[in-house]
């Protein structure tokens, strides 16, 4: 059985883990929506080469962040298992007293 104290640390760094992850997944939206501006812009100006290119540079950053998102996603599952396995470790003050007035039938 793990330690309380081993838990909290893995708490932490998963919290920690999936804030940035989350962080990058929001870079990555703002760069994905100047990157859709510039695209408009340049079909806008019927400027094809350039709108090949900055679809590429779309495709290729969607792939990144939807790994990124996963990534996050998974961190947030493991939050709440972590959140939820500390808490059936620690006994409730109504454990405590149930457990404390047995023994006193006794």
């Amino acid at each position: 059985m793990e330690t309380i104290s081993k838990l909290h640390v893995d708490l932490s760094e998963t919290e920690h883990r999936f804030r940035r992850a989350c962080e990058q997944v929001v870079l990555l939206n703002n760069k994905l929506k100047d990157l859709q501006i510039r695209y408009d812009r340049a079909r806008r100006d019927q400027m094809r080469s350039f709108r090949y290119n900055i679809r590429l540079r779309m495709s290729g950053m969607e792939g990144v962040r939807n790994v990124y998102y996963e990534y996050a996603r998974q961190k947030a599952d493991k939050v709440l298992y972590l959140r939820h396995k500390i808490r059936s470790c620690v006994p409730t003050d109504s454990e405590d007293s149930s457990h404390s007035s047995e023994g006193e039938m006794e």
